[in-house]
């Protein structure tokens, strides 16, 4: 006899969810001496924009409306040279005033609901993943968005058309983290502190740079980032199937939602290093030599 399963309800899930998120905020948000700012990746749609920007704008044009629409500074990334993408759906950083800003509050649960909707069964195939995370960091926002712009450009030993390493979709980043390990991660990311995000989970995760109490002051100005590791051959099939990964990842979460022993969300751990080994699985077996990092 089947055991019958047990319904769930998004709307109340998000709530929950966004009440035991905000309230146990990861410490380090609450860290005064560096300036806070959301990563936001417009692919798939701008949370504030009304309507999406023409083609062809130049940055100044594009910045404007960005910061008229968020009445915070936002600085655009730029994407690798040569990707055939209008700048304006490049990611983009805005500047918050501290972990009171109202927008913490309003993205957290954005990244909440577009999680959420990623468990349900009749979701897109692609749910929009617009909040790339909360950054914090010594810099001015343009050199920090210089800084990440330099990850975006994809490296790798295997020959491939990608270029472009969409690190500001929050679960491409969960997977580099996975893949690369945060040790090797968090050395390319020295203007940043903490880079904090919500993972497959809706539970927070954070990668924190190399040397968090010198940063900014201490870099030589027009000093060159350290790129991202170059992805291994075996590294970079398993980083080439994270659509697929995503996927087996949430139906995973979709059936255990069903289950009538089933913890509630709001009490679930960040997505750890089994659970990632279970969704590569697949694409593990057809890449053999890819170990687990660390």
């Amino acid at each position: 006899m089947t055991q019958p399963t047990a319904p769930w309800d998004a709307e109340a899930c998000i709530d929950e969810l966004t009440a035991a998120r905000l309230a146990a905020q990861p410490a380090a948000l609450q860290t005064a001496g560096a300036g806070l700012y959301l990563l936001i990746d417009p692919l798939l749609g701008d949370p504030v924009l009304p309507a999406p920007l023409d083609e062809g704008l130049p940055d100044e044009a594009i910045n404007s409306a960005r910061t008229e629409a968020w009445q915070r500074p936002t600085f655009a990334l730029q994407l690798p040279v040569g990707l055939p993408m209008d700048t304006a759906l490049a990611p983009y950083l805005v500047e918050l005033t501290g972990a009171s800003d109202p927008w913490l509050d309003a993205s957290v649960q954005w990244a909440i609901q577009e999680t959420v909707q990623t468990w349900q069964g009749d979701a897109p195939i692609s749910v929009p993943h617009r909040v790339g995370g909360w950054l914090q960091s010594a810099a001015h926002g343009q050199a920090l968005a210089d800084h990440l712009s330099t990850l975006l450009r994809l490296r790798t030993q295997l020959p491939t058309q990608a270029r472009y390493l969409r690190l500001a979709d929050r679960r491409v980043l969960g997977l580099t983290t996975h893949v690369l390990g945060k040790v090797a991660l968090t050395a390319s990311l020295p203007l940043v502190q903490h880079w904090h995000w919500l993972d497959a989970h809706a539970a927070w995760a954070s990668l924190s740079g190399p040397a968090p109490a010198a940063l900014a002051d201490e870099l030589p100005l027009g000093a060159p980032a350290p790129p991202l590791p170059v992805f291994t051959p075996q590294q970079w099939q398993l980083m080439d199937q994270g659509p697929s990964i995503h996927r087996q990842m949430a139906h995973h979460i979709a059936h255990q939602l069903t289950q009538p022993d089933c913890a509630p969300p709001s009490r679930w751990a960040s997505i750890g290093a089994a659970q990632w080994q279970a969704a590569c699985a697949p694409t593990l077996a057809m890449t053999p030599g890819l170990g687990p990092q660390t």
